[in-house]
């Protein structure tokens, strides 16, 4: 049989055999070596090659080889690693030779399209740009994807492409520019904002004012202004764009405020019109709506009221129904014009077992008497959207997608979360995965970070922590000014 191994690799290879010493000179060779242990099933050797890639996954010369060699052979962990580097340091990892290797078309695209990349939108441009240029006769076939990838304006691609002798003289280029140019890239090219996780509340003891983030692009934590007024425990909140809103709780049950994260300002509203605890709130269609809850003066007393915030006219409607069933303390999320609640409590403590949601379109609310809710996400659940469907992961870490098929609602399970159980977690989507935060673990809160990918029920373990361990709080997705983010947090929490 013949070995296709350079020499040297082969007396690294008898070296391993003999010693089982794994001894490599850089991460082109670990990778040649992994490829071969893969191929001849030498199931210590690929330990050893994937115990150096990890150790040099940091390294911005090498790192883009690594994740591409992650994907070619599905180590979805080595994989995830890579990808977390290239996002935070796209500034310099885009300008290496590396980079500008990448052979694969797809895999440019991918990397373009990323929603945490930390870097301005002309370093995003010019990358996709220079890797055209790099090899124009045979890439500018691919103009159009990667015009596409960018996401941007035609006048800013074609500014950008004055410094590319080839791309400014290309019709193939101008082609793509006026095909993809101009769109709305309102989320995703505005890196004047950063997409954030907003996190508020989660102390037993002592003020809820606080309000931290976790900025997906730099990947660090930040401290925001704090609420004007201590909300206590048992409030909600709900967030959309750069918008997020604050209700009730046990300190304030008429409280609602808004924070602006373009203005870096909070804003007292409309009182609610009844005090509320442990309810349901989301946005829908430009209004806000809020459901279920105790009072919080009378903990046994549900109030069963919807209620809607126009957030246009700063009014709340003087129309008012009721929900089918009074509840508290519900998993919620909104899709579309609904705000669905699964589970929660109802008089008697008794656990709600019926799907029960709120149309705001058509003003009504329904009791899905067909839909039973499973048992493990009735309490202690958390739900978000993920691709246009909501997924409902329990405190034992099962992942459940609700499904509807002629009028009929009803409950997939899709998999299940490593890392678990916990409870007192908090959850929001990322780039087509669900992000999982913090929560209590083996009766000790914890700040661990956990995403998982539905699609390959495939579960990854950040390097990113909490700042500190912390569960039972509230959890936003928001954009906020990146001009704002400037006061990191580490292991404590300072009100700015």
């Amino acid at each position: 049989m013949t070995l296709e191994l350079p020499p040297e690799l082969c007396e690294s290879l008898l070296d391993f055999m003999y010693t089982g010493i794994a001894v490599w000179e850089n991460v082109e060779d670990a990778i040649v070596m992994l490829s071969f242990s893969e191929q001849f099933q030498i199931r210590s050797l690929r330990e050893e090659c994937l115990k150096f890639l990890h150790a040099n996954i940091s390294r911005l010369d090498c790192v883009l080889n690594i994740w591409e060699t992650a994907k070619l052979m599905e180590l979805k962990e080595l994989e995830e690693k890579a990808s977390t580097v290239i996002s935070k340091e796209f500034a310099l990892v885009s300008s290496t030779e590396e980079f500008l290797a990448i052979c694969r078309a797809d895999f440019v695209v991918e990397l373009l399209e990323k929603k945490d990349l930390n870097a301005l939108e002309e370093t995003v441009i010019k990358a996709g740009l220079a890797w055209i240029e790099e090899d124009f006769e045979d890439r500018e076939q691919y103009c159009t994807e990667i015009c596409r990838a960018l996401r941007t304006t035609s006048s800013k691609l074609r500014n950008m492409a004055k410094n590319f002798k080839n791309l400014a003289s290309s019709s193939v280029f101008e082609g793509a520019v006026l095909k993809y140019g101009d769109r709305d890239s309102t989320g995703t090219s505005r890196l004047n904002l950063e997409e954030c996780l907003i996190i508020m509340g989660g102390y037993d003891v002592g003020s809820n004012r606080n309000v931290i983030c976790f900025g997906f692009r730099q990947k660090k934590w930040f401290t925001l202004p704090p609420i004007p007024y201590d909300p206590n425990m048992y409030f909600s909140v709900c967030t959309s764009g750069c918008k997020m809103y604050v209700s009730g709780g046990f300190g304030n049950g008429t409280g609602f405020s808004v924070y602006d994260g373009e203005k870096n300002t909070w804003k007292s509203l409309c009182a609610l019109l009844s005090p509320r605890q442990k309810h349901s709130m989301g946005y829908c269609n430009g209004k806000i709506v809020i459901l279920g809850g105790t009072d919080p003066k009378e903990n046994s007393k549900f109030v069963p009221y919807i209620d809607i915030y126009d957030i246009a006219t700063n009014r709340w409607s003087e129309t008012r129904t009721t929900l089918q069933k009074d509840v508290c303390s519900s998993t919620f999320c909104a899709l579309g014009s609904k705000i669905f609640l699964f589970g929660g409590l109802c008089s008697g403590r008794k656990k709600a077992e019926k799907l029960q949601y709120f149309d705001i379109d058509q003003g009504y609310s329904v009791e899905d008497q067909w839909c039973k809710i499973p048992e493990s996400i009735q309490m202690q659940a958390r739900a978000v959207v993920v691709e246009n469907a909501i997924h409902v992961i329990s405190c034992k870490g099962e992942v459940f997608v609700l499904k509807y098929h002629r009028g009929v609602y009803s409950f997939e399970n899709k998999g299940t979360v490593k890392y678990f159980p916990r409870k007192g977690f908090g959850v929001c989507s990322i780039d087509e995965k669900i992000l999982i935060v913090g929560g209590e673990k083996d009766y000790s809160k914890t700040k661990d970070m956990i995403q998982y990918k539905v699609a390959e029920d495939f579960t990854f373990k950040m390097e990113d922590t909490m700042p500190l361990s912390m569960s039972h709080f509230c959890v936003g997705h928001m954009f906020v000014d990146r001009s704002h983010l400037a006061h990191e947090c580490h292991n404590q929490i300072q009100q700015i």
